[in-house]
Parts: structure tokens; sequence; C-alpha cells
């Protein structure tokens, strides 16, 4: 693959990571139109506490499927509101490929939901610090934990189907092991490499 061809190749994960580090150098001024832009998205006064920034605002509306892999019409809104022509750029470079390689992505994502089942029935306290470690935003931790009056294992679920929606790439068991491992969970972590190793396809 050529440079120029690489360059108009953007895939979801790494386009969101782009918009975050443009949206992270937004002012007051331009998160609070983003903000007033999308009122109606936002469900409650305390989740709005916890939206102090771009980045933030960004996960929220992923979360909530106003921004997804095959509609990014509120981030070309939110490029729009703050003005920000960069934003623009990067959002052209982003490449939708829908139905590439269905074999290859259906036999990594059947086994992601058994993969987080044994993380669920199994993370127990540890929920909260795996859901940092794979990089979830503080408003939806809290939010999860709000809602699911400290029943550990459906907020584990709960976080894990949220990682799922905010995560579109297609590693997200290889990562989940890795955030294991991060947290020093090696028996679980061991567990679902196992899964992973068991579901793919043989050579």
């Amino acid at each position: 693959m050529s440079a120029a061809e690489n360059h108009h190749q953007l895939p979801f994960h790494e386009l969101i990571e782009e918009c975050n580090n443009m949206l992270a150098r937004m002012d007051t001024l331009q998160l609070n139109a983003l903000i007033e832009r999308f009122s109606t998205e936002i469900d409650s006064r305390q989740t709005l506490n916890y939206l102090v920034d771009g980045p933030s605002l960004l996960t929220y509306l992923i979360s909530r499927h106003v921004v997804r892999p095959d509609n990014l019409s509120a981030l070309i809104a939110m490029a729009e509101v703050a003005d920000r022509s960069d934003l623009k750029q990067i959002i052209g470079r982003y490449c939708y490929l829908p139905s590439s390689h269905p074999e290859d992505m259906s036999a990594l994502i059947d086994n992601v939901d058994p993969a987080f089942a044994q993380v669920s029935e199994s993370i127990k306290n540890d929920w909260r610090n795996l859901a940092r470690q794979l990089t979830l935003a503080e408003f939806d931790i809290a939010t999860i934990q709000a809602s699911t009056s400290n029943d550990q294992q459906l907020a584990a679920s709960e976080m894990l189907n949220l990682y799922r929606r905010t995560k579109s790439h297609l590693d997200l068991v290889r990562e989940l092991v890795t955030a294991l491992r991060a947290i020093k969970r090696f028996s679980l972590a061991a567990k679902v490499d196992e899964l992973l190793v068991n579901t793919l396809p043989s050579q």
C-alpha cells in the first residue's frame, strides 16, 4: 500500500483517537457550544458534571450511539460547532468498510461473548479498575455503578458491553487480556486467553 493510500484509510478506533487529540485542545467557549448543541442527548445533570472536555463529550456520544462507525453526522457537527477545520480533515480520512473480510470478523467476534461472560462472573470488585484500564470514562463508570445498585456482576457486564460499543476494532479480547494482566488478575487473564485460542479458526 502506498503512503498516499494509507493516508486516506483510517479505521473508526483510530479516527476517534485522532479526534480526541484534537478535541482535547478546545477552549471553554467551544466546549460550552458543543454541550449546548448536544443538550438533548445529555440525560442528567450528573452526566453533565462529567463532561469536562471535548474527549469526555465524544466518549459520551459514542456510548449513546450518537456517534457510530456508520454515522459520523454528530462528529461532523462537533467539528462545525467548534470551528475545527483540522477535525473535518481527519473525518475526511475515515474509511468505513462494513463488509470487509466477513469470515475473519465472525471468527474473531465469536470469542467475545464467552470471554465477557467469564470476566463478568469473576472480576468482582475489580471491575472499576478494569474499566479504567480499558480507558472508559469516569462518568461512564460512575453511571454504571449507580444504575446497577452494587451488583458487581451486572456492573461488570454493563461495563464490558459499553467497552464493546466504544471499541470498534476486532481485538477486543486480546485487549481485555492485556488489561486483566495490567491489574494483576493473571489467572482470569489466562482463562480468557484460553477462550481466545480455542475459538480462533485452525490453520
